[in-house]
């Protein structure tokens, strides 16, 4: 009988503490992919334990604690932060090497060393985008974790940065191996799903505005937008973890700036104005017949259905096109050619998300394709110098006050800080490792005191610390508690101390204890006071430009294709709204207004595409240019410039159908820059900041 059926018999207060039951119940379904996870990750970090025992590391807890970082749901990501956290330590243990051979008895030399050496890698980290990051953050702290033992014991420096590297690559071999062995690749299954659903949803929004369905139509923001990016997070994902989708790549990430423009454009479409003009009928018409049974061919999802709703978009493309053609001899309506000209610009963007999706899907390699990501580079600046800061104040006051675990506490700020620095929320994530180290210094108290003494052989020191573990990677999967699970799991982890030669002496663990406690403090303090991370700030150097932009493709144009100018000007979008997530209704103006200056900054593309027409007139040449001049003012009140332009080309002379057609493109592009001036042109101007 069906849960449903039983909770229908039931009372009401009966069938409400059923349901509850029943979804605490699935938290402990040890068949979910949370768990599955879990039990991965134990595995891949007990096996660390055991090779690094083997092999008679001196620190064989080190192996386990790369396990903790590395893990991952996800294959892909597990491959990606593993291979990059190897080159990371590689790169970071021969920095220590020149390091110590120079300052090893000039620790003021070494701090300033340190700090400049963080502080560069620091600034790539936030430069570089994805999985790469992780390599030069780890190259940076790595310096620190190499040479903490080696500051007392100079002469044993090769040996010890030795083991720090042999200990990253058995903690990323082993994971990488169990995760190999017991999960499966389910990246490029999800990227496949996304992309359709995301086709389907653009399609009908492009439907629903076409047949001016006022119940269904939705307003384009930044959920679509985030939704949209998140994509490009999976294709990352998939491309570490599948080397079919590496290859493909170029294909996809062309369909999916196809598919962000599509979106974008469709928020744009409003035909009330022409509902009634006969060849906006026709187009409806056309559209009504091929979009609902592409999108259904879409839905399919195989290939036989991709390809027959590419050939379906297709038809329709080429019918749009010619009834534009038609209709830019045929008279002069600036607005309906307008009006089509938007409709055909959002099918040709929806039908490249097509083709990227068959694509992915293809039998052939594709080649990569150039786009541009925004790099924040005052970010990277302020994330150095914080680094550097941070390293040379805490190191002196350690020094100074003749703190004993200033090494320590060096060790730990270093990494905590570069890696909270590249989240959205660094104070925040600092606040969780907070809380995450101090459950983990009473547990890892009750572990080394209470169980540890009284087992003997691997497996049960194994079986001591795994009650622990579960606890702290099934955190990891709760979005709220993943630095908290982080911060717990890698302290644990060393502050037990499992070694070849366990070590029971109260007053060294509460040293350790101390010494950790005040990192993970010092590291809350240093991202609250030295450069703060402001998201209005970041939000705003986004915003400028994004304006500068729009403002450069008016003056100047865009070289090279139409689809890599948009990439670039969503992924500051996206950057946009990420950074204002706080502030919905402040994100919600920002992007109104920034979509309409980036179809401001397409209209001006179209119209200077239109000028290098061969059939172009003298006259609508000139008008078109001084259109240009007018619309790259700073002055909102050259809308009534641009009027006087458009209607200057309608009567301008021309000779024959063909540049009567051209003349009416360019005339109803100078249309469209004036109304889109008169509506953002104030907000494309402005400087100031976002209150």
């Amino acid at each position: 009988m069906r849960l449903q059926t039983i909770e229908s018999r039931l009372g009401g207060r009966t069938a409400n503490a059923l349901g509850l039951a029943t979804r605490q119940l699935k938290v402990f379904d040890l068949l979910t992919p949370r768990w599955a996870y879990v039990f991965r990750s134990v595995t891949a970090a007990a096996l660390a334990y055991w090779v690094a025992y083997t092999l008679q590391m001196d620190k064989p807890y080190s192996a386990a604690s790369t396990v903790m970082l590395v893990a991952n749901m996800n294959q892909g990501a597990v491959l990606a932060k593993g291979s990059w956290r190897l080159a990371g330590t590689v790169v970071g243990g021969i920095a220590a090497i020149i390091v110590m051979g120079l300052f090893i008895q000039a620790p003021a030399l070494f701090l300033i060393f340190f700090g400049l050496w963080l502080g560069i890698c620091s600034g790539a980290a936030t430069l570089i985008r994805g999985f790469r990051s992780t390599g030069p953050a780890v190259a940076g702290y790595t310096l620190g974790f190499a040479t903490y033992g080696a500051l007392e014991v100079p002469e044993n420096a090769l040996s010890i940065v030795l083991g720090r590297v042999a200990s990253v690559a058995v903690g990323v071999v082993c994971l990488g191996l169990v995760t190999a062995i017991f999960s499966r690749r389910a990246a490029r299954g999800k990227l496949e799903g996304a992309i359709t659903r995301q086709l389907t949803m653009i399609g009908r929004l492009v439907l629903d505005r076409v047949e001016n369905n006022p119940e269904r139509v939705q307003d384009v923001g930044a959920t679509h937008i985030a939704d949209m990016f998140a994509i490009e997070d999976l294709l990352e994902l998939s491309r570490a973890e599948s080397t079919d989708v590496a290859v493909r790549v170029g294909a996809v990430r062309e369909g999916l700036a196809g598919m962000f423009a599509a979106l974008l454009g469709a928020r744009e479409l409003a035909f009330a104005s022409v509902a009634r003009d006969p060849s906006f009928l026709k187009a409806r018409e056309l559209v009504g017949a091929h979009l609902p049974a592409a999108i259904g061919r879409i839905e399919t999802g195989d290939r036989a259905g991709l390809q027959a709703a590419l050939a379906e978009i297709r038809g329709l493309h080429l019918s749009l096109h010619q009834i534009i053609a038609e209709l830019e001899v045929a008279h002069d309506r600036a607005d309906v050619i307008i009006a089509l000209d938007q409709l055909l610009e959002v099918i040709e963007d929806w039908e490249s998300g097509i083709a990227g999706l068959l694509g992915l899907n293809g039998v052939h390699a594709h080649p990569t394709r150039g786009f541009h990501f925004h790099r924040d580079w005052t970010a990277a600046v302020e994330n150095g110098v914080r680094a550097l800061l941070s390293i040379v104040i805490a190191g002196g006051i350690g020094i100074g006050v003749g703190l004993q675990q200033w090494p320590l506490m060096l060790l730990l700020l270093a990494p905590y800080s570069i890696l909270m620095a590249m989240t959205g929320d660094p104070v925040g994530g600092a606040w969780s490792f907070v809380r995450g180290t101090l459950v983990a210094l009473p547990a890892a108290f009750i572990c080394v005191f209470l169980l540890l003494p009284s087992v003997n052989g691997f497996p049960l020191l194994i079986a001591s610390m795994l009650p622990f573990w579960l606890a702290g990677f099934y955190a990891t999967t709760v979005p709220r508690y993943v630095f908290d699970g982080m911060g717990f799991l890698v302290a644990f982890n060393t502050l037990v101390y499992a070694q070849n030669q366990m070590l029971f002496d109260g007053a060294f663990f509460l040293n350790e204890a101390l010494g950790w406690m005040v990192a993970v403090i010092a590291t809350l303090l240093v991202l609250k006071l030295i450069l703060p991370f402001n998201p209005v700030a970041r939000a705003h150097r986004y915003e400028t430009a994004f304006r500068r932009a729009v403002t450069m493709a008016i003056r100047k144009g865009w070289t090279g294709r139409r689809h890599a100018w948009e990439h670039l000007q969503h992924h500051r979008l996206v950057n946009i709204a990420v950074s204002l997530k706080a502030r919905p209704s402040v994100a919600a103006a920002v992007l109104t207004e920034a979509l309409g200056a980036l179809h401001y900054g397409r209209t001006a593309l179209r119209l200077r595409a239109a000028l290098q027409d061969d059939r172009i007139s003298e006259r609508a040449l000139h008008f078109g240019n001084a259109a240009l001049d007018a619309a790259a003012l700073d002055d909102p009140a050259t809308s009534l410039t641009l009027d006087s332009l458009f209607e200057a080309t309608q009567q301008s002379d021309h000779q024959g159908g063909e540049d009567q057609a051209i003349t009416h493109r360019v005339a109803a592009c100078i249309r469209n820059l004036s109304i889109l001036k008169q509506a953002h042109g104030a907000w494309i101007a402005a400087t100031r900041k976002i209150a």
